[in-house]
């Protein structure tokens, strides 16, 4: 990440330059759970860890790997050892760097000198300095073909060696080779804090100090030379506890932590978000069940293509987690192909395909495909209330009303919308589409039977769709748009000896796993047989202000055309599958003959927001309007949810009622969930009692700005809002600021299509709705507040089940001069001596003033 420079040089050499270390700019490495241990940094207990700066290379044995016992650094081993920190740039912040430092701390007693040690060696904490843009992109393109930039997950991406490893089709497949992937985010380093200094006239002033400091060292070949003065770093960064003896700390330990007396009092809370869905063409109802013969959109029978990606990603560095790759291009590339059919297929020809088209925005899928698996399970294997009855009014004084949804209050679903969908026949996801390595091809995943033999069932055939629409465009078959150019390829992942071809961690995934391989589908990437080299892959410097990531927005405008025809042609495609990929994809293009460009007001619009500025305008108009639909829906207005920041980052967070829990509000008292059997209290008063009861739900901006822009842009075909072939005028969607502007809109005809205002038009019924993301194996608590959550019953014991510890009001990190203690003694050894000389001084004048006889 690249930060702008103070205006002036911070330094400790100078007065009132103080405050600024107090709280350094910087961003920790953070400390998660899952459900067999934890990941991440922090400190070993809540006392600080306090340490001088040394650079890291000075404090590592450089020959530890050669084979010589006799090599290395001649220090004697097990002597007590000054404290210190390591500072190193963020291109050395390396798994492999990381055991060098604490294999050669374990060497060693730490002293006292900064405080008394208890575990633990003498390296306190760990200081990674960010490098200038400039630095950034010299190192990638230095020598021969530029340096690789590490990613810091796994080679096996939520696979292998990683709490998700059951989760994912080809868990052992390296996918994230190219860039050396070392899997330090799957690594726990508990006792180790660690921070990111973002700003580059502090990094550059940490680094000339540590250098300076090491020195002393190096030069001495003596670890406790020049100890005082130093510029040192404390940390206080407690992320809860660590392993007591046998007993392994976990996400279900911290859950269910109680306090001394025994009173639940959890330590951390899970992560997860919102999912985002919508379907294109018609509303379908939020009643479960219910179909309307004038609406084909509501028939049950129809089979849904779904597309999807994931809108999340991470880091080293959570709060540093642009996603510029991993994230931003895919949810942009999905948008785009999203307004692409709104824009140009009218509600009454989508409605009239055989199959069903649908979006899908996932939340939290860096961690175990949480949002994806959590919304399939719920259609694929059946989602059913607790109790067997079939949801209640989600806002209880319009339960009359005909468009109010139906919600669950155990397990808590705001929205049973999703229970109209029927069944899904496939998925399309994306993955990766903004950085194609410098060319201009995609390559198809989950396809390959049908490529090499011609019998893949339906993934196979929308495989071939992708290729059949590449080959017409590319021969310019009536299309002149901005796809062309960038061709779509077989990926040459093969299957492996139990002849399951791998996929990439998406959420193609989630599909394939829960339906036990009856649905699969094609994931369109911008990756061959692995991740493009220098893709950054869940790097904190996945962003176009790194000077290493480069975007290519033309292919991402290219992947949303690709990703739209597909669509239509795979709707196209009838129950005995009579429809070839050459007419489908013919089909598809004569319905969207033209392209999404990088040019359009859209696509720089969103581009600005996902890429650059996460708090942006556009942005909050589009949540504005939804907040402000929910306020008046339910009669509380909760405001705007978590914006992404400027730069973006696209950390999932924590799972409560501040950041997507969504929640029930019986005769005033708030719930993760109810239930009538678990409730023995009187206190508790059951939904539907009073007449303010109502299902609540706060989503993040990110969230709440796809479901507008999907609102927007799939509304679009509500009605015609083109000129007549004759040049007469046709009705156009009205414009609004919010929806009490369209309650005179006489173009909505059916009973679930009110009219409701989004992105700036009166459309015709809500087609996107929320879908919580979280862990499968946890639920909100019945019948207590929204933050407590349980391990389910029926865990089968296969999620990964992160959580994320409650922090301290006072954790970071300080950085100051520690003079030592010489410095005290000899101010108060000449305090005593001047005191002495003061008491000498008034006896000898007190005994001549008695001699004058004036005292």
């Amino acid at each position: 990440m690249t930060s702008s420079s103070s205006s002036s040089n911070p330094t400790l050499d100078k007065p009132f330059y103080n405050n600024h270390f107090e709280n350094p700019p910087h961003t920790a490495c953070v400390s998660l759970f899952h459900r067999n241990g934890r990941v991440g940094c922090g400190t070993w207990d809540r006392n600080v860890m306090t340490g001088r700066l040394l650079l890291w290379d000075s404090v590592i044995d450089k020959n530890e790997n050669n084979g010589d016992e006799n090599s290395g650094r001649k220090l004697e081993r097990a002597r007590d050892v000054a404290p210190y920190v390591a500072v190193m740039d963020e291109a050395d912040y390396t798994a492999e760097n990381v055991a060098l430092l604490l294999s050669y701390s374990a060497s060693f007693v730490a002293g006292d000198q900064y405080g008394k040690a208890d575990q633990g060696g003498p390296l306190r904490g760990v200081l990674v300095l960010t490098s200038s843009q400039s630095d950034n992109s010299n190192a990638a393109n230095a020598g021969n073909g530029g340096s690789i930039m590490q990613s810091p997950e796994p080679l096996t991406p939520q696979g292998d060696e990683t709490p998700m490893a059951s989760l994912t089709v080809g868990s052992s497949y390296e996918w994230n080779a190219p860039n050396k992937g070392d899997g330090l985010t799957m690594t726990d380093m508990y006792g180790l804090p660690t921070a990111y200094v973002y700003d580059n006239s502090t990094a550059q002033y940490l680094r000339n100090v540590a250098t300076d400091q090491a020195a002393t060292v190096v030069n001495g070949n003596d670890m406790n030379a020049a100890i005082f003065p130093s510029v040192v770093s404390e940390f206080n960064y407690y992320m809860g506890p660590g392993n007591n003896g046998e007993e392994i700390f976990t996400s279900k330990s911290c859950l269910e932590w109680k306090d001394t007396d025994g009173k639940w009092s959890p330590k951390c809370l899970p992560l997860g978000g919102n999912s985002v869905w919508a379907v294109a063409g018609s509303p379908i109802s939020g009643v479960p069940g219910r179909e309307e013969n004038e609406n084909n959109n509501n028939n049950n029978e129809r089979p849904t293509i779904l597309l999807a990606t994931s809108i999340d990603s991470t880091s080293m560095f959570h709060e540093i987690s642009p996603g510029a790759n991993t994230a931003a291009s895919n949810i942009l590339a999905l948008l785009l192909a999203a307004e692409l059919i709104g824009s140009s297929i009218q509600d009454d020809v989508i409605d009239g395909l055989y199959g069903r088209i649908a979006f899908a925005f996932f939340q939290g899928e860096s961690y175990g495909f949480i949002g994806s698996r959590l919304f399939l399970k719920d259609v694929v294997e059946g989602f059913a209330c607790k109790g067997g009855d079939e949801g209640v009014a989600s806002v209880y004084k319009r339960r009359e009303d005909e468009t109010t949804t139906r919600a669950c209050l155990n397990p808590l679903r705001a929205d049973l919308s999703f229970q109209n969908l029927g069944k899904i026949r496939g998925m399309i996801a994306v993955d990766q589409v903004g950085n194609l390595g410098g060319e201009k091809d995609f390559y198809v995943q989950g396809g390959q039977n049908s490529v090499a033999n011609g019998d893949g069932g339906f993934e196979g055939f929308l495989a071939e769709v992708m290729l059949e629409l590449s080959d017409r465009v590319n021969q310019n078959d009536g299309n002149n748009g901005g796809d062309v150019g960038y061709t779509v390829q077989s990926s040459s992942v093969t299957a492996d000896e139990d002849n399951i071809y791998p996929l990439p961690p998406t959420p193609l995934s989630s599909l394939v796993q829960l339906s036990g391989g009856a649905i699969g589908g094609v994931v369109l990437t911008g990756y061959d047989d692995a991740f493009v080299t220098n893709s950054l892959y869940h790097s904190h410097l996945d962003s176009v202000r790194s000077g290493i990531q480069s975007i290519d927005k033309d292919a991402i405008a290219a992947a949303a055309t690709i990703i739209a025809r597909t669509a239509v042609a795979a709707a196209h495609q009838n129950e005995n599958e009579e429809v070839d990929a050459a007419t489908a994809a013919a089909y598809a293009l004569e319905l969207l003959p033209n392209s999404a460009t990088s040019s359009s007001e859209t696509f720089q619009s969103l581009f600005t927001c996902l890429f650059e500025d996460g708090n942006c305008d556009v942005f909050l108009k589009y949540a504005s309007v939804e907040r402000e639909n929910d306020a008046k829906r339910t009669g509380v207005d909760l405001g705007l949810g978590d914006s992404l920041g400027t730069p973006p980052s696209y950390y999932t967070s924590i799972y409560n009622q501040n950041s997507g829990q969504a929640c029930v509000v019986a005769s005033g008292k708030w719930y993760g969930a109810m239930s009538v059997s678990d409730s023995n209290e009187k206190e508790i008063k059951m939904y539907g009692e009073s007449e303010s009861d109502t299902f609540l739900l706060r989503a993040s901006l990110l969230e709440t700005s796809i479901f507008g822009y999907l609102n927007n842009f799939l509304g679009k075909g509500s009605i015609s809002d083109q000129e007549g072939d004759d040049g007469s005028s046709v009705e156009k969607l009205k414009s609004c600021n919010s929806s009490s502007d369209c309650t005179s809109v006489t173009y909505c005809s059916s009973e679930t299509s009110q009219p409701t205002c989004a992105g700036g038009s009166c459309i015709c019924g809500s087609r996107s709705h929320y879908h919580p993301a979280l862990d499968e194996a946890i639920a909100p608590a019945t019948n207590k507040f929204p933050g407590y959550f349980e391990v389910d019953g029926n865990d089968e014991g296969i999620s990964a089940m992160f959580t994320e510890p409650f922090w301290s009001s006072d954790v970071g990190v300080r950085i100051y001069r520690d003079a030592g203690n010489k410095p005290g003694i000899m101010a108060s050894s000449l305090g005593a001596v001047f005191c002495v000389a003061c008491i000498c001084a008034v006896y000898r004048l007190k005994k001549k003033l008695v001699k004058e006889k004036v005292y």
